[in-house]
């Protein structure tokens, strides 16, 4: 067999060529140089072909009786049957071949997975007999909110099991919106209060804050303290409403990320101050690790942190920051494998400030090389207004210095043509980069689902946030059931988790468990998805054995307990 043009061919083994130039019958035999300098006469060259042809011709020949036999069996096995016999057997066949080609399909359980996977699939069934989550499921709002399905036996198990690595969610989702109420309580926070008394940006300072608005709003800075006094408890409702994501509370994407853009800028102005950000950090390793998380790639725009009398640090100490928190953590919790950086700066809609993103991912390169992984670009779902990807000549420059992990596909454009939306999951994949974030329109796109089988580019998942961002109200219609089905290299993320009340990771693998993969989820598929996270990550070689290591040992941890108080 051999590979020519992306295509397996079969080719006969190579034979000495024969002699080309004929001589007279009486002419002396002129001598061939032969490779290893020895003289090879025509006679000889003659002899080895005829041996070599003979030899391919008996392949040929034996190759073709061994098809014809097989295939005279299957005939004689298939028509010595009844045709109910035959349909079963060929119905089991198609299912048996797609059972196999599912995410998870080639997985072998050893005899205790296997009867965890059988008591899984128990608790799964008895939850929906007890709740009937699912089976009264219809894509209504608030669909998600009415049922408490973290309150399910399965979704304990969920939460206790170890799901590897988080590959996808950002730093501003994952600070609950209750602890940042409570953080508005705090003396010296100032806020910026918009025309239509919308909170539009937070600041602890000792005097009146002159910083100036960062987008198309006007508000005007006052005391929290003032607030508090003039609206009692009022205006809680309205700052919760601007810090959570409300799903099918959006007239269309442009209303959507202005609303994510505010709910960054507040989030960054009360957790960057200097006295907060660590606690905040600390507290965010926490819950990852509570909720079965073990490696994390955090996207982040590296918030520039800020103190009292308005001194503003730089990205490389809020980076460091991270660093020196990642570090402490790790040093009491042996199986925590750390945390990487994919630097995800939010994008201008003129790329007015793509050549600042590049040089801060340059340097970060060069400052943090083992905590640096990587570049993306975030538009908040806004896709659609911006120029494609592959439009910015900058990032094409880059592309071999720097490895790209792109959002692309999450959109509904209207009016698309082959120019939009998705020309952005093309240019990513052309650019190189290493895993399409909330790719949703993906499956649209065959030639596309071929390169990323190849390339081994993992699609990101992110069920809660494409429910929430109002991209799928159906989750056994959501476009990861296609990838699983179809086997696809795919890991399961949350996005901003927090912004919906989600835990990091768990409530997203319950609903890709339950209601994507539905009646086909099983341990096999769990176990899939977590070996995924860490095969698809941006680890190095020796990291990537290390993590696996620890994971399977917390793997075979988890199963035994399971196995024993289920």
């Amino acid at each position: 067999m051999a590979a020519r043009s992306g295509k397996w061919q079969f080719s006969f083994p190579k034979c000495p060529h024969r002699n080309p130039i004929r001589r007279a019958d009486n002419a002396p035999a002129r001598p061939t140089p032969s490779d290893d300098g020895d003289d090879l006469n025509p006679e000889r060259s003659a002899k080895y072909a005829n041996i070599c042809w003979h030899i391919s011709l008996i392949i040929l020949i034996s190759t073709m009786i061994l098809a014809l036999v097989w295939t005279v069996y299957l005939s004689v096995d298939y028509y010595s049957c009844s045709p109910e016999q035959r349909f079963a057997r060929l119905r089991q066949d198609f299912l048996m071949r797609e059972r196999r080609r599912r995410v998870g399909g080639k997985v072998k359980l050893n005899p205790l997975e296997e009867i965890a996977n059988e008591r899984l699939l128990a608790i799964k069934q008895v939850d929906e007999e007890l709740h009937h989550i699912w089976s009264d499921y219809q894509p209504r709002p608030h669909f998600l909110a009415k049922y408490k399905f973290n309150e399910t036996d399965l979704y304990s198990v969920l939460r206790s099991m170890p799901k590897g690595g988080l590959l996808h969610v950002h730093d501003a989702g994952m600070f609950k919106t209750d602890l940042l109420i409570e953080l508005t309580n705090y003396s010296d926070l100032w806020t910026c209060v918009g025309i239509d008394g919308t909170f539009e940006d937070f600041r602890f300072s000792q005097t009146y804050p002159r910083i100036k608005p960062q987008g198309n709003y006007k508000c005007t800075w006052m005391q929290m303290s003032t607030i508090r006094m003039e609206y009692d408890r009022s205006y809680i409702q309205r700052l919760r409403q601007s810090l959570s994501i409300d799903a099918h509370g959006f007239m269309n994407a442009t209303h959507l990320a202005n609303h994510m853009r505010r709910a960054h800028r507040l989030i960054h102005g009360l957790i960057t101050y200097r006295p907060i950000w660590p606690t905040f950090l600390i507290g965010m390793l926490e819950d990852f690790y509570a909720d079965g998380v073990s490696y994390v790639e955090l996207r982040s725009s590296l918030p520039i942190m800020y103190d009292l009398i308005g001194t503003n640090y730089t990205i490389w100490d809020t980076a460091y920051s991270l660093v020196t928190a990642t570090n402490i953590f790790r040093s009491t919790h042996d199986d925590f494998i750390g945390i990487k950086l994919i630097y995800a700066p939010v994008r201008d809609y003129n790329d007015s400030t793509m050549d600042t993103y590049i040089e801060n991912a340059r340097l970060l390169k060069a400052k943090f090389p083992s905590f640096f992984v990587g570049f993306d670009l975030i538009n908040f779902g806004d896709e659609c207004n911006m120029e494609p990807l592959g439009n910015s000549m900058q990032l094409l420059h880059i592309s071999s210095e720097i490895d790209f992990y792109f959002h692309a596909g999450e959109s509904r454009c209207l009016n698309s043509t082959i120019l939009a939306p998705d020309t952005n999951i093309i240019d990513a994949l052309l650019l190189g980069s290493k895993r399409l974030g909330n790719s949703l329109n993906l499956p649209l796109h065959p030639e596309m689902l071929k390169a990323i089988r190849m390339l081994k580019v993992a699609a990101e998942v992110c069920p809660l946030s494409n429910y929430y961002l109002q991209y799928v109200n159906d989750f056994s219609q959501h476009p990861a059931a296609y990838l699983i089905a179809a086997g696809y290299p795919i890991v399961v993320g949350s996005d901003y988790p927090y912004f919906w009340n989600a835990a990091p990771l768990t409530d997203d693998f319950y609903v890709a468990f339950v209601g994507i993969a539905n009646g086909q989820g099983n341990l096999r598929l769990l176990k899939q998805l977590a070996m995924n996270s860490f095969m698809y990550s941006a680890l190095t070689g020796d990291e990537k054995q290390k993590a696996m290591s620890i994971w399977h040992n917390n793997w075979d941890q988890w199963v035994a307990n399971f196995i024993s108080h289920s």
